[in-house]
């Protein structure tokens, strides 16, 4: 009996001095996995922060909600919109923008081609548009304005005032009229660059 006795108490003193080592090896942390792991999520959120930054900049969706733009975008067209282009640069003479019209943010966007910046004077005699006395040059083939609006006499842009028609002259809401105006910089949403789906 003393002896099965004596055999409990050594294998379980045994046991205790065994998980009781101190001098056991301590797990070694893998530096380099640590170090590829950090790495490989770093690249995964820059690669989501430029994603989420292009699609910020040039995947702006306006509709084209009338025809008159047509030929060049047709009513229903997805546009696709540059917002950043103008943070750096101003409206160019042929641009093709989206803006809220009279300021008005409850109003959908509008699209129209940027005729005359701040500076230029623009007028419509017989159907054709004078930009500073001089016949203005369509990269595209337009009809005769029949309607001149406001233009029909020479206007002066001042600063931060810009001249827009559509390109379906006799079918477009314009710069030529009340309801439209000249627009301003703080109400353009960006340069149309693209439409959906490809044509």
């Amino acid at each position: 009996m003393f002896t099965s006795n004596n055999r409990f108490f050594s294998s379980l003193f045994n046991r205790r001095t065994s998980s009781l080592d101190f001098n056991r090896r301590r797990r070694k942390i893998n530096f380099d996995r640590v170090r590829y792991v950090l790495i490989f999520a770093l690249e995964i959120a820059v690669v989501i922060a430029i994603a989420y930054g292009v699609v910020l900049a040039f995947g702006k969706q306006v509709e084209c909600s009338n025809a008159s733009m047509e030929p060049t975008y047709e009513t229903s067209d997805i546009l696709l919109v540059n917002t950043i282009a103008y943070k750096f640069s101003s409206p160019k003479t042929g641009d093709v923008i989206a803006f809220k019209p009279k300021s008005n943010v409850n109003a959908s966007y509008s699209v129209k081609r940027v005729i005359a910046v701040p500076g230029d004077t623009i007028y419509i005699n017989n159907g054709r548009i004078y930009l500073n006395d001089e016949l203005y040059k369509e990269n595209l083939e337009v009809e005769r304005i029949e309607n001149p609006g406001i233009a029909a006499s020479p206007i002066t842009l001042l600063d931060d005032q810009y001249f827009v028609l559509g390109d379906n002259r006799n079918s477009s809401e314009d710069s030529r009229y009340e309801s439209v105006g000249f627009v301003s910089s703080e109400d353009i949403l960006g340069k149309i660059w693209l439409d959906y789906p490809f044509k």
